[in-house]
């Protein structure tokens, strides 16, 4: 199958290399020089920019960080649109503005749909994204070969706007949970618990979840996570910010109260001020300590 993929970042390059691995004939595009010559190394074809990448595609994939670029690749990709192709959003955006671009790619004869992942960067590494789709289930069918190289999991959720809306309430509950295991985690720390004993007791008591499991912030804890390798990121706190947006915006345009999601995005922005906008957002757990004066 002939795919394009423009967004060649930390998720977009991975996911790139699985399609190429699985056979497919890739084109791309990104504005960074370095990816983009990965990808080519890896087997893939450079064009100019998104209507180049749907000009010699079947399915084209967008993983971008935000609505106005995921708008901004619609209006270049227009004018090549046609019956028989087909564009995947992988972005978390909007969901009003994906419902938009559903009905803007649909109005030229060709398919849309939205697929926002879950995974983070490991997940990308691996092949195991799960997606969240909204759209025709016919159009999922069709293009099931282009997404199956990097997923885990394709869940058809709904219609148009519904894959963000499923996207938003699950980075809110990651975010609760990644808050409340730094609070956690800190107040053991100050009364002089053993981290390592906690971690044990986390995971196999009610307070297991995957913050825990993959981002206790507890230095040399748990060996993957961010806090042990300089805080790396799988998702950065600036994204996750964004993301807590997002869920705010649409909860208030629904009339759906949101109450640690305020809290968590305040700690986020106090970590993004601090320096921190690039790290995983774990380290959210570096502005616990500070205010528990560690």
């Amino acid at each position: 199958m002939d795919v394009g993929f423009v967004g060649l970042g930390a998720m977009g390059l991975p996911m790139t290399r699985h399609l190429i691995d699985a056979g497919h004939r890739v084109t791309v595009a990104s504005r960074s020089r370095g990816p983009i010559d990965a990808a080519v190394d890896a087997g893939a074809v450079e064009a100019e920019g998104p209507r180049g990448v749907v000009d010699a595609s079947e399915v084209t994939i967008l993983c971008v960080p935000n609505s106005p670029e995921v708008v901004e690749c619609i209006d270049a990709a227009l004018p090549a649109l046609t019956r028989g192709k087909t564009i995947v959003d992988t972005s978390t955006i909007d969901p009003e503005v994906e419902r938009a671009q559903h009905a803007r790619v649909s109005a030229t004869g060709a398919a849309y749909l939205e697929a926002p992942l879950s995974g983070g960067t490991v997940g990308a590494q691996k092949g195991a994204l799960t997606l969240m789709v909204g759209g025709d289930a016919a159009v999922i069918d069709a293009v099931r070969p282009a997404l199956e190289p990097f997923a885990g999991l394709i869940v058809h959720v709904g219609g148009p706007g519904m894959g963000q809306v499923v996207k938003l309430c699950n980075n809110l509950i990651y975010a609760a949970q990644m808050l409340a295991t730094a609070e956690a985690t800190v107040m053991a720390a100050k009364a002089g618990a053993d981290l390592n004993k906690l971690f044990e007791v986390l995971t196999h008591a009610t307070g297991d979840c995957v913050a825990v499991r993959t981002r206790l912030p507890a230095e040399g804890v748990v060996p993957d996570s961010p806090a042990s390798n300089n805080w790396a990121p799988g998702f950065m706190t600036d994204l996750m910010a964004k993301d807590l947006d997002l869920a705010i915006q649409y909860a208030a345009s629904s009339r759906s109260p949101l109450f640690t999601s305020g809290v968590v995005r305040q700690i986020l922005g106090a970590a993004s001020e601090a320096g921190y906008g690039r790290e995983d957002f774990s380290s959210l757990a570096k502005v616990i300590r500070q205010l528990a004066g560690q």
